[in-house]
């Protein structure tokens, strides 16, 4: 399939690089120097000590997108205004969202179709090296995660899962980010209380027993609202099982590449901008909610857009 992954950070970096050595026609577009990086010496991916380059056409900033079949947006919700004028223009091609879109999916969706809108969520995570190699971790218990209901889910499945990377179709998407929201917040809330250091709170039990009881807090408010927690995985080791075997947990994670590689490096990355708004939206959700462990932990950081 003919491709067009717009921002080269992390993610569109790792989603370009496996599509391009899956044999699609992969464009990617990028700005300042990251985009005089891949220009010099191609996109560069790395996991578990394996190295993959490969040569991408680097679109111009200021130019029309050529005709494709996939658009893949792996832009930060907060950077989404400057890039959305350029998806008017291609009327055909399905428009893949790899991100949280919090409270603006909706008017994405209307902007430009729900005929050719996909919302999805990578299932990666990973930080950009002073070599301009762009280190990255499959997450096990999060694969790329796809809106099933969206006319061209099947499509969009089809297209990753040819890069050999997991795939996951979810029927509840909204629950889904919801949940994700809650997760994440708490956990990028304890990692910035320890320095952004994910190893530091995995050893500090006092701040992770905190963090795991608000994760708890909050998937407890997600369920009394009518909003299912999912997928049960974080479901089953925050509300069904006891609070020291998820600390436990926690403290493994955290000090791999899971919590080194991914969690934490997104953490400091988004700590100015993205994160406080989604700190500011779980706080705001769970206004009128039982969660004093979750608030407490999430209003220092939280910010409303």
């Amino acid at each position: 399939m003919r491709v067009v992954v717009v921002g080269a950070g992390v993610i569109g970096s790792v989603y370009a690089a496996r599509l391009a050595a899956a044999g699609h026609g992969v464009h990617v577009l990028a700005h300042g120097r990251r985009r005089a990086a891949l220009g010099e010496d191609g996109l560069r991916v790395r996991t578990e000590g394996r190295v993959l380059t490969q040569d991408v056409d680097v679109l111009p900033s200021d130019g029309p997108l050529p005709e494709v079949d996939v658009i893949i947006v792996a832009v930060r919700a907060t950077q989404l205004d400057p890039v959305l004028d350029v998806f008017d223009v291609s009327t055909r091609a399905t428009v893949v969202f790899l991100q949280h879109l919090a409270a603006r999916a909706r008017e994405v969706v209307t902007r430009l179709g729900v005929e050719r809108t996909v919302l999805a969520f990578p299932g990666i995570g990973g930080l950009v090296g002073d070599d301009g190699v762009v280190e990255y971790v499959e997450i096990g218990a999060q694969p790329t995660t796809i809106d099933a209901t969206a006319v061209r889910a099947a499509t969009v499945g089809q297209l990753i899962a040819s890069t050999g990377m997991r795939t996951a179709m979810e029927d509840d998407m909204p629950a889904w980010f919801a949940t994700h929201e809650v997760f994440v917040a708490c956990m990028g809330a304890g990692i910035l209380a320890c320095g952004g250091d994910a190893a530091t709170l995995a050893r500090d039990q006092v701040m992770l027993r905190r963090v795991v009881a608000a994760v708890h807090e909050g998937f407890a408010a997600l369920s009394s609202h009518g909003v299912a927690v999912t997928p049960s995985a974080l479901r089953v080791l925050f509300s069904t099982m006891p609070g020291w075997f998820a600390a436990a947990y926690w403290r493994h994670a955290l000090q791999g590449p899971v919590g080194t590689i991914a969690l934490a490096p997104h953490s400091r990355a988004s700590r100015d901008d993205e994160f406080p708004l989604l700190c500011a939206g779980v706080v705001d959700r769970f206004a009128s909610s039982e969660t004093p462990t979750l608030s407490a932990l999430l209003e220092p950081h939280a910010r409303m857009g």
